[in-house]
C-alpha cells in the first residue's frame, strides 16, 4: 500500500481522510450539468469527468446533434502526473477504463468542493451556470460564452482501496459552449489547476483521457441490458492528427497547432450515426520542455481495459516473474503518436478504443502556483467538418474566448389552437419604466435594442422562424428544418419586410397554421444582425437551440360554455402507427392524446373491470390536450383491450367519461 506524502495541508487532510474512510467514494453526490445551447450536448460534472457512462438516458453524454439520440462519448476526464520531492511519480485521474459509472467512481481520484464543507465553508467553489446572453436567466457579466458552467474539484482524498496518493491539486473547470452557428459544434473545457500542497512538484504532465464511442441510441440501446440490440463498442475507428513535421503521418495541412484525437463508427451505425467526434488540445499557459527530439505531446491509444494498473513502473501481481510494466505516468510521457499499423498494434482496425493526449514535461510547479490547459470536444458531420470545427475552437482559444456574435434569440412562449401553433415573445426596449436609458447589458434590451459588444452600437436587424416536423433532429437543424418566415425591420437594409405584429399585450406574435394535431414539431426563432461594413463585420445569427422547443399542436383548453367534449385520438390506437416515435415492438415512444380538456384536470384510465391503470394531471393554460405513453403507473406496458377514462375538471368538478381501444 502506498502512503500519503507529508506534510500536505495536514489539518484539512485529516478531516478529508476521515470522511473518505467513512463513506464510499461512489456515494458522493454528483452534479450533472450539460451543454444545450449549441449542437453538441456534453455532460460535465463536479467530480473530474465528462460524459455519464450511459447511466442516464435523460441526459446527453456527448450527443450530436443535440436531440438526435446519436452519442459520442462514454466517459472522459482530466489526468495530472508529477514527480514529488521524494522522487516518486504519481498520477491523479478524473476517469479511467471502467465498465460502468459505479465502477468508474471506485477508481476516480477527484472529488468535489462541497458547499459547507471544510474545503469550501462559504460556498465560493459551488457549481454555477452563467451566460453572456443578456436575456438568459443565467446572465452574468463575467460569462465567457452563451453557456458557461463552473465546476470545482480536487484530488485530496484516499480511495477505499488505499491505492491513491494525492498530489494536492484544486481544479476549476470552465465549460464553455456557444449558440451562434459558426461556433456551435464544439465545447471548450478550460482547466485551471492550483498546487494547494505545501510542496513543489516537478516533471509535470497534463492530459485528457477519453473513451469515445459512436452510435445511435434508438438503433442500439446502451441503457437497457435486456435490449434486443445492445450497444456495439467494438466497431469504432480511431486516430489522431498532429502538426506537419511533428508526426510522420496524419498531419493536418494548414493547421500548425493541431494535436487532436478522433473517432467515428466504422459503418456509420447503418447510416444512423455517421458523425465524427474528437478532442483537441488547445493550449497551456506554459510551454512544455521535452528533451530534444521528443514530442511535446503524446497520443496513446489502447483497447479497453488495457490501461496500466499503477502510476509508476510495476510488476503484475499475478505474474511476479514478468517484465516491469509501464505505469500511467510513463504512458503520459512516452512521446508516442499511435496511428497506423505498428509491429505491436494495428490502430487502423475497428475496435473498442480508449485514448489519452498528454503534454509536458513542465519542469517545476511551485506550491500555490497555477497551471492552465484548455481542450475542445469537437463534433462534425465528417472528417472535414470535424477539422473545420476544431480550427474554429482553436481560434476561440487564441482570441481569449472572445467570439463575436449578434443579438440573442428571444424567449418564446407557446400557445395552441386547432391545427396551429402561436409563438409570442417580448421585443425588448431601450428605456426602463421611468424613461431612463437601460444599461447596454440589460436583459430588458434584448433582442431588438441589443447593443453589440464589438461595436457598442445597436445591431438588431430581424428574425427568422424555423420549423421541423419530427421527434429527433438527426442532422444540423438549419439544413433539416424549414425557414417558414423571415422578418426584418424597415430601414433600407435587406427585404424591409417589417417585424411581426404586436398583440394587445405588447408581444410579437407569429401563428403557424395547417399543422397536424398531436404530431411533434420543433420551433426556433433566431435573431440576426445586419452586416457592418464600417467595422468589417458580417451578419451574425443567434443559435437554433437558444430557444428551440418541441411542441405538439392541438386545441386550446375548453372554457366555460365551450361545447367541445373530451376525446381521444387516435382511437382505436394501433401500435407502430405514425403517432409512435419508435416502431416495432418497443414499448417506449408510444403516445395517444386526450383532447378537449379544460386547463386544469385529472385523467384516470381504468380497465373494464374497474382497475385503475394510470392517473394523469393536466395543468396548462395554453393547451387543451395531454399525451399518455400507454404505460401504467408502475411503468409497465398495458395490454390490448378496451379501457375507460374519466376526466375531472379541477375548477368546476365536472366529470366526463369515454372509452378507448388499444390494439398491439
Amino acid at each position: 500500500m502506498r502512503h500519503r506524502r507529508k506534510p500536505l495541508l495536514s489539518v484539512l487532510l485529516a478531516l478529508m481522510v476521515c470522511a473518505a474512510l467513512a463513506a464510499p467514494v461512489m456515494a458522493e453526490p454528483v452534479t450533472h450539468s450539460h451543454t444545450n445551447v449549441g449542437l453538441l450536448g456534453v455532460n460535465v460534472t463536479n467530480l473530474g469527468y465528462i460524459g455519464h457512462a450511459f447511466s442516464n438516458p435523460g441526459l446527453p453524454s456527448a450527443e450530436y446533434p443535440l436531440n438526435s439520440n446519436v452519442e459520442h462519448v462514454y466517459r472522459g476526464g482530466l489526468w495530472v502526473g508529477a514527480r514529488t520531492p521524494d522522487g516518486s511519480l504519481h498520477v491523479s485521474t478524473g476517469a479511467q477504463d471502467a465498465n460502468n459509472l459505479a465502477a468508474g467512481d471506485e477508481i476516480r481520484e477527484f472529488r468535489d468542493f462541497t458547499k459547507g464543507s471544510p474545503e469550501d465553508p462559504t460556498g465560493i467553489y459551488q457549481t454555477t451556470t452563467w451566460s453572456n446572453n443578456q436575456n438568459s436567466d443565467h446572465f452574468h457579466p463575467d460569462a465567457l460564452a452563451t453557456q458557461h458552467i463552473n465546476h470545482y474539484f480536487h484530488d485530496l482524498f484516499i480511495l477505499e482501496s488505499g491505492s491513491h496518493t494525492a498530489l494536492g491539486i484544486r481544479v476549476h473547470l470552465r465549460t464553455l459552449a456557444w449558440s451562434i452557428p459558426y461556433a456551435d459544434d464544439f465545447v471548450i473545457l478550460d482547466y485551471t489547476l492550483v498546487n494547494i500542497s505545501d510542496e513543489d512538484m516537478s516533471d509535470v504532465y497534463l492530459g485528457f483521457w477519453c473513451d469515445t464511442t459512436v452510435g445511435n441510441t434508438e438503433n442500439t440501446d446502451p441503457y437497457d441490458p435486456q435490449a434486443p440490440v445492445g450497444w456495439n463498442f467494438y466497431d469504432d475507428m480511431n486516430g489522431g492528427w498532429g502538426p506537419a513535421g511533428q508526426v510522420p503521418t496524419h498531419a493536418a495541412p494548414g493547421d500548425d497547432n493541431i494535436w487532436m484525437a478522433y473517432e467515428h463508427d466504422a459503418d456509420g451505425d447503418e447510416g444512423l450515426a455517421t458523425s465524427w467526434i474528437g478532442y483537441r488540445l488547445l493550449g497551456t499557459n506554459r510551454e512544455a520542455q521535452p528533451e530534444e527530439g521528443t514530442r511535446p505531446v503524446s497520443y496513446n491509444a489502447w483497447s479497453f481495459k488495457n490501461l496500466p494498473d499503477e502510476d509508476d513502473w510495476y510488476i503484475r501481481p499475478d505474474d511476479p516473474d514478468s517484465i516491469p510494466q509501464i505505469g500511467k505516468y510513463q504512458l503520459m510521457s512516452n512521446g508516442q503518436f499511435d496511428v497506423g499499423e505498428t509491429q505491436e498494434v494495428d490502430f487502423t482496425r475497428p475496435g473498442n478504443w480508449v485514448s489519452i493526449i498528454s503534454t509536458g514535461p513542465f519542469p517545476h510547479w511551485a506550491a500555490g502556483d497555477t497551471m492552465r490547459m484548455s481542450w475542445a470536444i469537437v463534433a462534425g458531420p465528417d472528417s472535414l467538418g470535424l477539422l473545420d470545427n476544431s480550427r474554429v475552437s482553436q481560434l476561440a482559444y487564441d482570441n481569449g474566448f472572445e467570439i463575436p456574435g449578434g443579438p440573442p434569440s428571444p424567449i418564446l412562449d407557446f400557445a395552441f389552437a386547432d391545427d396551429s401553433v402561436i409563438m409570442r415573445w417580448a421585443p425588448g426596449d431601450s428605456i426602463d419604466a421611468a424613461g431612463d436609458p437601460l444599461l447596454d447589458d440589460s436583459p430588458l434590451r434584448s433582442p431588438e435594442h441589443h447593443i453589440s459588444s464589438a461595436t457598442d452600437k445597436p445591431d438588431f436587424q430581424g428574425y427568422r422562424v424555423y420549423r421541423y416536423q419530427g421527434q429527433t433532429i438527426s442532422q444540423d437543424p438549419y439544413s433539416l428544418s424549414t425557414l417558414i418566415a423571415e422578418y426584418d425591420k424597415i430601414d433600407g437594409i435587406g427585404f424591409d419586410a417589417g417585424l411581426p405584429p404586436l398583440n394587445e399585450d405588447g408581444l410579437r406574435e407569429v401563428v403557424d397554421t395547417d399543422l397536424l394535431d398531436g404530431f411533434p414539431y420543433w420551433y426556433s426563432v433566431v435573431s440576426f444582425s445586419a452586416p457592418d461594413l464600417v467595422e468589417g463585420l458580417p451578419e451574425f445569427q443567434s443559435g437554433f437551440n437558444e430557444n428551440a422547443e418541441l411542441v405538439h399542436p392541438g386545441p386550446a383548453p375548453v372554457r366555460p360554455g365551450d361545447p367541445r367534449k373530451v376525446g381521444v385520438y387516435p382511437n382505436p390506437y394501433r401500435a407502430a402507427s405514425l403517432f409512435d416515435s419508435r416502431g416495432g415492438e418497443q414499448e417506449f415512444g408510444r403516445r395517444i392524446w386526450f383532447t378537449g380538456l379544460p386547463a386544469r384536470c385529472s385523467i384516470q384510465v381504468f380497465t373494464v373491470a374497474g382497475d385503475l391503470v394510470q392517473t394523469l394531471f393536466h395543468d396548462d393554460p395554453n393547451s387543451g390536450q395531454e399525451p399518455w405513453d400507454l404505460l401504467t403507473g408502475h411503468t409497465r406496458a398495458i395490454a390490448s383491450g378496451l379501457y375507460v377514462y374519466a376526466v375531472e375538471d379541477q375548477d368546476t368538478g365536472e366529470i366526463q367519461r369515454g372509452k378507448l381501444v388499444i390494439i398491439k
